[in-house]
């Protein structure tokens, strides 16, 4: 499996009171790597970790409208 980090817009969730000019609406940007496990037409799913028993370990699904950028990350 690849390798990759990817760049998003992540949700941007408050719950509870709060003052009205305390916080910003914009949506945090947030950075994940891990292990390309499968991409379609609207998202792109990493993995922490995989086995050679076709086991994985948690999972991280990332719409590809709040993707900024991705990269390969290559082991010299």
């Amino acid at each position: 499996m690849k390798r990759v980090e990817i760049e998003f817009a992540d949700s941007n969730i408050m719950h509870g009171w709060e003052h009205s000019g305390a916080t910003s609406d914009e949506p945090a940007y947030a950075h994940a790597m891990g292990y390309l496990k499968s991409e379609d037409d609207n998202q792109i799913t990493l993995t922490m970790a995989f086995n050679s028993s076709d086991l994985i370990f948690e999972k991280f699904t990332i719409p590809k409208g709040a993707i900024k950028s991705i990269k390969e990350l290559r082991v010299k």
